[in-house]
């Protein structure tokens, strides 16, 4: 079974070579997914063909209720597949997401401590609290609910972003108690300036989101804001954009258009508006929020291309056979 596998994904990475670069891909609802063997496999099989090289693990605080993952006896599960990713399918990292320096400490962190073999821990923190959001930040907001109020702090964006920033400087901490290289990552999204150039002290690598219908508005979506980045006077960190897979989003238009062509807008851009911008900024990949939409968007791109395919075979074989004496 092991070398079938092996095969398998040998095959996909030979179809990928001609593709764009590598990528990275936020795992939504991975408690569906953990544990089914065929589930699992399906991603992974997934994330090869379409290029990512690794992947982002969310809504863990939904399989630590089933296996505490701080506990060596129960999150076995979670470490065969973290395992199966990297030495099967050859992902070069798996990465764990959270929204506190609390669940890094008590559970991503907590297992990645359990667990003796690094290749069965996770390689990246990543930090996914969305401290811009009004709404989530003032009184009756999820923010100011779950953290503020019970850290005795008033709701607004200046405690919230402080949160945020503490939680980075434990997750910086934390990360080099690993003996294996584990990076700190965080999303971000309307930041101001002031805020992004505190933010870049303690990240190995941002993801900046781009939520657009249309790539061909994504960099003048992000345009303002990476420029606060290369403003920054500090080692710059790398930095990936994130497009959104969601039907309020890019859903619609990856039904009809590849992953490079999305991609290949975004840079063709920014060199095109801003070549001192792209040289500046350590640009590197592409991030894409998620799995269960883009697989569903990829798969209708995919029957449309079978189906082209199709009509241009018969066509030339209708052209053939009127050229046959």
């Amino acid at each position: 079974m092991h070398k079938i596998i092996c095969l398998t994904v040998f095959l996909l990475m030979l179809t990928f070579k001609s593709f764009g670069s590598n990528r990275i891909l936020y795992v939504d609802e991975f408690y569906h997914i953990l544990g089914n063997e065929e589930k699992e496999n399906r991603l992974l099989e997934f994330t090869v063909r379409n290029g990512f090289d690794k992947i982002i693990l969310y809504d863990l605080h939904k399989i630590n209720k089933n296996y505490t993952l701080a506990d060596r006896t129960k999150n076995e599960i979670l470490a065969r597949f973290i395992f199966k990713a990297k030495t099967d399918y050859n992902l070069k990292g798996v990465g764990g997401s959270g929204e506190s320096a609390d669940f890094f400490l008590t559970a991503i962190h907590a297992y990645n401590m359990s667990r003796i073999n690094p290749v069965e821990r996770f390689d990246t923190y990543n930090l996914e609290y969305e401290y811009w959001k009004k709404d989530d930040s003032e009184i009756g907001g999820y923010y100011c609910e779950n953290y503020l109020k019970k850290n005795g702090k008033t709701c607004d964006r200046e405690n919230t972003f402080n949160f945020f920033i503490n939680s980075l400087k434990i997750m910086k901490k934390l990360a080099e108690e690993n003996s294996n290289k584990v990076t700190v990552e965080a999303y971000v999204g309307k930041y101001l300036k002031h805020e992004i150039k505190e933010i870049t002290k303690y990240v190995d690598r941002l993801l900046v989101h781009v939520y657009v219908k249309n790539p061909m508005n994504g960099f003048s979506s992000a345009n303002e804001r990476l420029k606060y980045l290369a403003q920054t006077n500090i080692k710059m960190p790398k930095i990936s954009i994130i497009y959104s897979s969601e039907i309020l989003f890019m859903g619609g238009w990856l039904k009809y258009y590849s992953l490079n062509k999305a991609e290949d807008i975004f840079i063709k851009t920014m060199r095109e508006k801003d070549q001192n911008l792209f040289s500046k900024i350590n640009f590197t990949d592409f991030t894409y929020y998620n799995y269960s939409y883009l697989a569903k968007s990829v798969k209708y791109y995919n029957y449309l291309n079978k189906i082209s395919l199709n009509k241009n075979s018969k066509k030339g074989n209708l052209l053939l056979a009127s050229k046959t004496p």
